[in-house]
C-alpha cells in the first residue's frame, strides 16, 4: 500500500479520546466498527436497527419512498462483520486521512455527506420513475468515492507493488461496473456512476486535481467560522513556504500565468514528484524565461 507519511494527517481533530485525536475519517471508521458489533448482537430477527438504516426498495419494513427519508444518509453506517470489511476500513482510513488533511475536516465531512446523499437521492428519483430495485449499505461505495478523489489528486502515487493510484481506481471502478452490468443491476450501476461523478466534481470544486481540466470546476462557497479560516490560512502558508523552497524558479515581480501559478501550487502542496514530464518542462521553460529577463 502507498505510504501515508508523505502527505501527512490532519492535526485538528473534532475531539480527543485520551491522546488519540478523532478526525472525520476516524469517526466514520469508528461508527463502522460499532455497527459490526451491533449487527452481531441484534441477530437476524425482525426489523433490526441495522436494517432500519440501510437503503433498499426491497426491504419489507420500509423505504425512502414510504417515508423513511433518514435512509438517504444513514445507509453507510451498517457494516456486516467480515475480514473484507476490516480491510475496507483500513484502506478508507489511510486514503481518507490524506484527503482530509488536504481539504480540512469541515470540507472533508461535507465531501462524505455528498458521496452519501447525492447518489441516494438520484437513485431514489430513478426508482420512483422506473421501478428499479436494489440495495446499498456499508462504507464500500463511499470508499470508492474517496479512492477516486485520491487518484484524481495523486494520480501517480504508487500502491503496492508500484501500481499508480489512477490505475487502481480504474480497475476497481471498472470491475464494479462490469459486475453490475453483468447482473443487470441498474440500481448499483447508477449508484456507482453517481459516486464517481460526485468524487471527481467534488475534488475539482475544492480546487484540486488541476490536471483533470476536462472535469468542470463547480463553484463552492467557502466554509465559515474560525476552523475554515485556519485551514485556508494554514494551506496558504504551506504553499508560500513551499514556493520559497523552489530555488530553480525565481518568482520576482513578474506576472505569472494561471497555468504556471497552478503548477507552483501543486509543487508546494505535493512536491516536484507530482509533476508530469510535460509539466516539468513547462516549469523549467518558465524559469529560463525569468532568468533571461533578470
Amino acid at each position: 500500500m502507498y505510504s501515508s507519511r508523505r502527505f501527512g494527517y490532519s492535526d485538528d481533530p473534532w475531539f480527543r479520546i485520551g491522546s488519540f485525536g478523532v478526525s472525520t475519517t476516524a469517526f466514520v471508521v469508528g461508527l463502522g466498527v460499532i455497527s459490526m458489533f451491533i449487527w452481531g448482537i441484534e441477530g437476524r430477527f425482525g426489523p433490526t436497527f441495522s436494517e432500519l438504516l440501510l437503503f433498499s426498495k426491497d426491504y419489507a419494513y420500509g423505504s425512502v419512498l414510504e417515508g423513511d427519508v433518514w435512509r438517504l444518509i444513514t445507509w453507510p453506517i451498517p457494516n456486516e462483520p467480515h475480514i473484507w470489511t476490516i480491510i475496507l476500513f483500513a484502506i478508507f482510513y489511510m486514503l481518507g486521512s490524506q484527503i482530509e488533511s488536504l481539504l480540512g475536516r469541515w470540507r472533508f465531512a461535507f465531501f462524505l455527506v455528498a458521496l452519501t446523499l447525492v447518489p441516494a437521492v438520484i437513485v431514489t428519483a430513478v426508482e420512483a420513475v422506473t421501478g428499479i430495485t436494489g440495495y446499498v449499505a456499508g462504507l464500500r461505495m463511499v470508499e470508492v468515492g474517496v479512492l477516486v478523489a485520491f487518484a484524481a489528486q495523486y494520480a501517480h502515487a504508487r500502491f503496492w507493488p508500484g501500481i499508480p493510484g489512477w490505475v487502481i481506481a480504474v480497475i476497481i471502478v471498472g470491475l464494479d461496473a462490469i459486475q453490475a452490468l453483468g447482473n443487470r443491476n441498474w440500481f448499483a450501476l447508477i449508484v456507482l456512476a453517481c459516486t464517481v461523478a460526485v468524487a471527481l466534481l467534488g475534488i475539482r470544486a475544492f480546487g484540486y486535481a488541476t490536471n483533470l481540466t476536462w472535469i468542470p470546476k463547480l463553484s463552492l462557497a467557502s466554509g465559515s467560522g474560525q476552523s475554515s479560516a485556519r485551514t485556508h490560512t494554514s494551506r496558504s502558508s504551506r504553499r508560500s513556504r513551499g514556493r520559497d523552497h523552489l530555488r530553480s524558479v525565481p518568482t520576482g515581480d513578474e506576472s505569472v500565468s494561471p497555468e504556471i501559478d497552478a503548477l507552483l501550487d501543486q509543487v508546494a502542496s505535493q512536491g516536484l514528484d507530482s509533476l508530469s514530464r510535460k509539466q516539468r518542462k513547462q516549469l523549467e521553460a518558465h524559469a529560463r524565461r525569468l532568468r533571461r529577463r533578470r
